[in-house]
């Protein structure tokens, strides 16, 4: 082979700028590499079946076919090709796959600037060495020299066999690995060094090799000469000749025990963890735990410590034999006194090499060495532990950290479950007694769970006939999928409410999330009200708006148009006559319209609000008074509040009021009425604890008319239309506010608000 021979690779990676900057550095590493580049995996294989290639260079993580795919689909045309994987997504599962498909090398991305470029060395000297591999084996081939060279020199275990499957060489590495010497095992068959449980599938490899037809991978039980079982990977390839007969075969291995131990016990520790999730008590979870990393991990030394509320403590719920055969009785750990307390206090595994040298320890004169705390959320905490110092690996921690994982997991789903009994107890009470309509409430596949309240009979089945179906089974397919959609809205947190119509009644119904007592969701609530009569109110109260809207149109038009024509003739026989009777026509007019003002008013505004907005009561006041006729009269203004109203609405309250104490009292100073001593009024508004009031020191209201001057029409001034009043009940009825008449602290009148809003 030429060493000044270029060497020709093909990078795959979806990360266009990732890929150019590999080729970049790669050929500055190596003049002789010549770097072409292929977006994914579908397009590499088109370069390939244009182009040739010493080496094939590929990320794992693509879209499409990832990089363990596209492997295989590579060995299936071209078996030897040197194939690099070069994945920023490195883990041993990976690792292991590529092994087994038939990788050349792996080697995993590398952060940083100087990681970066040394990385690029390493992949360059990865390549060459995979290209010079590649061209020595197909050299190999021709030569049997270089071919004993190859098998020399191989860190993995390489041997040799003839036609007849007879075993004529094995390297130094295949000897480390089976204990055997090449003379030992020359002229045996694989018989010798297969365990029995083994044969029937080294017997098909056999086979397809003998065939040309397979057999190019396995993994078996070997036997060492010691009689120590091991797990080998092998990789076989035949040499035939001219006329395609089998003339040797050359098997590569290597010792997987250690990883094929460690894939055994992930699996095993799968199926444990559903016996973990089928646990009924937070005890069975204990038990099911400690015997899970005893028998499953190989950790024979654990226990789990659950929290006890009420004593505030970690208190020894499931302990191994051998630890307590160790430690004696377990004790309670109190807060602050342990290491486990630290680990669950904050949450976080903690690794010790040595337990006995760390101050937080629980016992000075501790039996352990290594160990390992897991909390289990707010759940308790799991520890394992060792007699030596340093005895675990990275693969029993990682263990452990699943096993713990899946104990906290299989502890809050036990600990939601009875939150949800207790909430399904508190719901089935409410369900059972709600008036005029009914609960439902649902699971994740909406499925009803409970049922209740006067309305469920119109549904049709009963209670308990109505859990385990969902809306589809009980309703008509337009309320059923509107229903159904809701339910997936409250079990993702939202609330809605809607109107339906069944069975010739009208329904309200409200769906919302019913939580865990945190943030998780644990369940949906349908809450529907039979609303059947209140609609029809509604609709009549709508009729009624109509007819006053009506009405209000006629006072507008009907009423105010023959009294505009009237005032109009009015100025003319001004014009022509001077009469006091005149005046008195003119009064009228204006007390017509006054009158058709309040009418409009309370036919359409009623008890309505606008927008509720924050309002400075003070300068609201301020606005009124300098709008309305007030004469001599006064204004107090002895409030500093803000409230939440309707300004308009607020304004024409006000407005009435302070015309009614104007234009219904004024007085002497002392509460009397009458001759020249008269002084003007004085108009006081001030702040109740929760509202305001508007005061006079007018002459007031009996206390026998007080139940009277709100209703409309009452007045006991000729000029009054008797409505002004009650505009102001309505208002104040429109936001709910309560009114009352009193006296005022001067004799006068005195209106208080109470149930005001204010804003903050």
């Amino acid at each position: 082979m030429s060493t000044d021979s270029p060497i020709r690779v093909l990078h795959v990676d979806d990360e266009p700028g990732f890929a150019d900057l590999v080729a970049d550095f790669l050929e500055r590493e190596d003049s002789q590499l010549r770097v072409q580049t292929a977006p994914n995996a579908e397009v590499g294989m088109d370069r390939l079946a244009d182009a040739s290639f010493d080496c094939i260079v590929s990320d794992y993580d693509m879209p499409g076919k990832n990089g363990l795919q596209f492997l295989r689909e590579v060995r299936d045309a071209h078996p030897e090709l040197p194939f690099i994987l070069f994945t920023g997504k490195g883990s041993e599962e990976i690792a292991s796959e590529a092994i087994s498909a038939g990788v050349t090398d792996y080697l995993e991305k590398e952060a940083g600037s100087a990681a970066e470029t040394g990385q690029y060395a390493v992949l360059a000297n990865r390549i060459r060495n995979a290209v010079d591999q590649y061209r020595s084996q197909r050299d190999l081939k021709a030569s049997q020299q270089r071919l004993s060279l190859f098998v020399e020199q191989s860190s993995l275990g390489v041997i040799e066999y003839n036609d007849e499957f007879e075993i004529v060489r094995i390297n130094e590495a295949g000897e480390e690995i089976l204990g055997y010497s090449e003379a030992e095992l020359r002229g045996e068959t694989w018989e010798k060094i297969v365990a029995d449980d083994s044969y029937e599938s080294v017997e098909a490899v056999t086979s397809a090799l003998a065939e040309a037809e397979g057999g190019y991978h396995s993994i078996d039980e070997n036997v060492r000469k010691d009689g120590e079982h091991i797990v080998c990977e092998w990789h076989n390839r035949v040499v035939t000749d001219e006329d395609g007969e089998v003339v040797a075969v050359f098997s590569q291995f290597q010792d997987v025990t250690e990883r094929h131990e460690r894939r055994r016990r992930i699996e095993a520790l799968h199926e444990a963890t559903r016996s973990l999730m089928g646990a009924s008590t937070r005890e069975a979870v204990a038990e099911l735990s400690v015997e899970t990393a005893r028998d499953v991990l190989g950790l024979p030394m654990n226990s789990v410590y659950l929290y006890d509320d009420d004593r505030d403590a970690l208190v020894p719920t499931a302990t191994t034999d051998e630890a307590l055969e160790l430690i004696g009785e377990a004790p309670t750990y109190d807060p602050g006194e342990s290491l486990s307390w630290d680990a669950f206090r904050d949450g976080k595994v903690r690794v010790f090499e040595d337990v006995s040298t760390e101050p937080g320890r629980y016992n000075d004169d501790t039996a352990f060495g290594a160990e390992i705390i897991l909390p289990l959320g707010e759940h308790g905490v799991m520890y394992v532990a060792a007699t030596e110092p340093g005895a675990f690996d990275d693969a029993d921690i990682t263990l452990a950290r699943t096993l713990a994982a899946n104990a906290e997991e299989a502890l809050s789903r036990i600990e939601r479950e009875r939150t949800l009994r207790e909430s399904q107890r508190w719901y089935r009470t409410l369900v059972e007694n709600f008036p005029d309509g009914a609960v439902f409430l649902f699971n994740e596949d909406l499925e009803y769970i409970l049922a209740g309240g006067t309305e469920l009979s119109s549904v049709g089945p009963s209670s308990a006939g109505l859990e385990g179906a969902t809306p589809h089974d009980l309703f008509p397919a337009d309320i059923a999928d509107e229903l159904a959609d809701n339910y997936r809205a409250a079990l993702q947190g939202e609330r809605h409410t809607f109107e339906q119509e069944y069975q010739n009644k009208e329904y309200r119904i409200q769906t919302l999330p019913v939580r865990d007592g945190g943030d998780e969701i644990t369940t949906g609530i349908a809450v529907s009200q039979n609303v059947t009569e209140q609609k029809r109110r509604e609709r009549e109260l709508a009729r009624q708006n109509d007819r006053l809207e009506e009405f209000a149109s006629v006072v507008s038009h009907d009423l105010r148009n023959p009294l505009n024509v009237a005032d109009g003739h009015l100025e003319i026989l001004r014009d022509d006559i001077d009469s006091e009777h005149l005046d008195a026509v003119s009064d009228a007019h204006e007390r017509m319209n006054e009158l058709i003002d309040d009418l409009l008013s309370l036919a359409r505004n009623g008890e309505e609000v606008g927008t509720l907005e924050p309002v400075d009561l003070a300068r609201c006041v301020e606005q009124c008074w300098n709008t309305v006729e007030t004469g001599d009269a006064r204004i107090e203004i002895q409030t500093e509040q803000t409230i939440r109203v309707d300004r308009s609405r607020l304004q024409q309250l006000v407005e009435n009021l302070v015309r009614n104490s104007v234009e219904h009292g004024t007085s002497d100073g002392a509460g009397r009425t009458g001759g020249e001593s008269e002084a003007p009024v004085v108009v006081t508004v001030g702040d109740l604890e929760d509202g305001f009031y508007v005061a006079d020191d007018g002459v007031g209201v009996p206390e026998a008319d007080r139940a009277s001057v709100f209703d409309a029409g009452y007045t006991t001034s000729e000029d009054g239309t008797g409505f002004g009043l009650s505009i102001v009940k309505e208002i104040a009825d429109a936001h709910g506010w309560a009114v009352r008449l009193t006296d005022s602290a001067d004799g006068g009148a005195r209106f208080e608000f109470t149930g005001v809003e204010t804003a903050d």
